[in-house]
């Protein structure tokens, strides 16, 4: 049977978890891999360099995972390299601090047997807090486009830990920049979209979870690669002619999110400079951060009210 013809019954599916000194969570992420409704599914943990017990927490699931072991080169590196030596001519990716809800696999798989022109289905993703609590849910709207993308205009979820793809479309895409890290996966999206068929579920099938060491955590981070990555995707001399025109005023909302980012860390000087940049690249911007002051306040407020409204306010 070819592990890739979803019209047959159950195709493989090879599950690309990337991890660096994830002991603290892999066990879960491994664990949300192998509990899945679907069948049948391989689980491939590529270890990053880590230094911590991660390997050794790999190493006691015996043949039920695949160990890939390679040097510390980043995350991109070690999805690309994951994806490469999978069985599957499906490939899924999970980050290690992540998990999977049982019916993720079966719900996307779904999708590619119900309409066989998609090459790849993301779904919705609960974010939750490092006890995994919920912190909020972020949906990708099905109608989003190239534009939306480039002017920072629409909700998109992390491909990260919810993407399904065809091995032929991740392959015809280059698969993820090696170059990037956090963006990696908006990157990823993109090139995606450009193709024009990119699936997303409502469904609510993966727990992204936020803690103090999120690598997407990091503000500088952050703004080497999407810089990064808009400079690639954009100077791309393959990229929509249509898309040439936003130039300027993508790079002016990348900015401005940069700008906010360093605001929320009260680091006014790298603020100050992409706010600048901002609205000199684009003056639409400009509105934005003449209302950040009644932002701030409004939150503030809200805060107080909150925190009077508390039964505990009072010393009760």
């Amino acid at each position: 049977m070819d592990n890739g013809d979803v019209g047959d019954a159950s195709p493989l599916v090879s599950a690309v978890i990337p991890a660096y000194n994830a002991a603290a969570y892999v066990r879960e992420a491994i664990e949300s891999v192998l509990r899945q409704s679907y069948a049948p599914i391989e689980c491939l943990v590529v270890d990053d360099g880590s230094t911590d017990e991660t390997a050794a927490i790999v190493a006691a699931y015996g043949d039920r995972v695949r160990v890939l072991p390679q040097e510390n080169r980043g995350v991109s590196v070690a999805r690309n390299r994951g994806a490469r030596e999978a069985a599957g001519d499906l490939l899924a990716f999970l980050d290690a601090d992540d998990r999977w809800l049982p019916e993720r696999m079966e719900r996307q798989m779904q999708v590619l047997q119900d309409r066989p022109e998609i090459e790849a289905v993301v779904c919705a993703t609960e974010v939750v807090d490092r006890e995994l609590e919920p912190v909020g849910v972020v949906r990708q709207d099905p109608s989003i486009d190239l534009h939306d993308l480039l002017l920072c205009r629409a909700s998109v979820v992390s491909v990260s830990s919810n993407l399904l793809v065809r091995r032929e479309a991740f392959e015809a895409v280059g698969g993820f920049d090696e170059r990037l890290s956090t963006s990696a996966d908006w990157a990823m999206t993109f090139r995606l979209l450009q193709r024009g068929r990119l699936a997303s579920l409502e469904d609510t099938l993966v727990q992204y979870r936020v803690h103090g060491s999120n690598m997407s955590r990091t503000v500088e981070v952050f703004e080497r690669d999407m810089l990064r990555a808009f400079d690639g995707l954009l100077g791309d001399p393959a990229a929509e002619p249509e898309l040439r025109p936003l130039r300027r005023r993508a790079y002016a909302n990348l900015h401005r999110m940069i700008a906010g980012s360093y605001f929320v860390e009260r680091r006014f000087v790298p603020f100050a400079r992409h706010a600048v940049r901002s609205v000199w690249l684009h003056p639409s911007t400009l509105p934005y951060f003449l209302a950040m002051p009644v932002r701030r306040l409004r939150r503030r407020l809200r805060r107080e009210k909150r925190t009077l409204s508390s039964p505990l306010a009072g010393g009760k």
